[in-house]
């Protein structure tokens, strides 16, 4: 359960602090897959007993020069509409093309993918898919603690005449792969994101993006552990050193067809030679899907998601599991290796003005990239109560 508040407190200047309570834990432990079938699930099979914070942020916005006037459905200033479309979860930001040059800041405590690497189609676990590789690029090893949450500073330049926007933040990373408490050391260790976008057809959603990342960690090498262990069991955490980096690239593209279509594309990779310290351990990782609503059937309010991922490990990190190493996520002790595929269909059903149903159904090839594994189904309830 998450309680998102917010208080505007000058103009164009809003603070969000909110709590969040969790129970139990995904199948396995959150463990065995690459492409998680759960992204709201934590990792290691935490079991949380009390709230926790979840974000704590202040955001300001900067107009620079002349701000065009942008009609609000229900009127008053743009800032308004972003911090309701924060609380609500709707999609209503603003395209590039719509205002004046602005530069936005948020800083505190945020889950990096409110911010980079989204994707309207795809992306959004309340209401759509929850595969953790397809709401969001499953190669990118974002800043987080176990919980998907972290501390940090966002910029975000806003450009309407070519309708980019630039951002670039810096997050904080655990102590330890997939870790609950953080390393405040940031001069060797965070994670620097680069994001560029380009809304090609605003009218159309039409959305391009390319994100770039390097985290600084105390991460283990595989290649390392393997040379080290000999004809043993490579243990990657006995390699770790600090000033050790990860880097990775992706691609995000997005549209609507006929105001009923939405598709993706998706596509992204990291150097892979260093250990998968926050996210999910894939180093390679392709998807693509559609989104359409339920006006077919007279449910224009419903909405049908379809998505298929293909993801891969690098050379050295299949090595190392293929020699029994263990990671966070994986490890079979043995590897037969496989691509990991996963399709994902979700419907879901509104069911009066604040609340959704959906259903989920999930098909996973070669889990864990391990051909010997699988193919396993899963099937998913969601129940989503919005009250303002």
């Amino acid at each position: 359960m998450s309680i998102f508040t917010g208080v505007r407190l000058w103009k164009n200047a809003w603070v969000s602090v909110d709590p969040e309570f969790l129970v139990g834990h995904g199948p396995g432990g959150g463990t065995g897959m690459g492409a998680y079938v759960n992204g709201d699930s934590v990792h290691a099979g935490l079991l949380e007993q009390k709230p926790y914070l979840a974000r704590a942020f202040l955001h300001q916005d900067i107009p620079i020069g002349h701000q065009e006037p942008v009609a609000r459905p229900s009127g008053g200033e743009g800032d308004e509409r972003d911090l309701d479309a924060f609380l609500t979860g709707t999609d209503s930001r603003f395209h590039p093309s719509e205002r004046g040059v602005r530069l936005e800041l948020t800083a505190g405590k945020v889950s990096l993918p409110d911010f980079m690497g989204g994707n309207d189609v795809a992306g959004d676990t309340h209401h759509r898919l929850i595969n953790e590789a397809l709401i969001t690029d499953g190669s990118w090893d974002y800043a987080a603690d176990a919980r998907g949450y972290t501390w940090g500073v966002i910029a975000e330049l806003y450009l309407p005449g070519p309708a980019l926007v630039f951002r670039f933040g810096s997050f904080a990373v655990p102590l330890e792969a997939n870790g609950l408490d953080l390393d405040h050391h940031y001069s060797d260790a965070r994670g620097d994101n680069l994001e560029i976008e380009w809304d090609f057809d605003p009218d159309a959603s039409g959305v391009a993006k390319v994100l770039a990342y390097e985290n600084h960690a105390q991460m283990g090498s595989y290649a390392q552990a393997i040379d080290e262990a000999g004809s043993g069991i490579p243990d990657i955490t006995a390699t770790r050193e600090r000033g050790r980096t990860k880097r990775g690239i992706g691609v995000n593209l997005q549209r609507t067809f006929a105001k009923e279509w939405g598709v993706f594309l998706r596509g992204g990779g990291n150097d892979g030679r260093n250990e998968i310290f926050c996210y999910t351990e894939i180093d390679r990782s392709f998807s693509t899907g559609f989104s359409h609503s339920g006006s077919f059937w007279k449910r224009p309010t419903d909405t049908l998601t379809v998505g298929v991922v293909g993801n891969g490990l690098s050379d050295s990190h299949r090595k190392y599991l293929s020699r029994g190493g263990i990671g966070f996520q994986l490890g079979d002790g043995r590897l037969a290796y496989g691509h990991e595929i996963v399709a994902e269909a979700n419907y879901d059903a509104s069911v009066g003005k604040a609340t959704s149903i959906g259903l989920d159904v999930q098909r996973v090839w070669n889990p864990g990239f391990n051909s010997d594994r699988g193919p396993v189904m899963a099937y998913g309830l969601r129940v989503h109560v919005h009250r303002n």
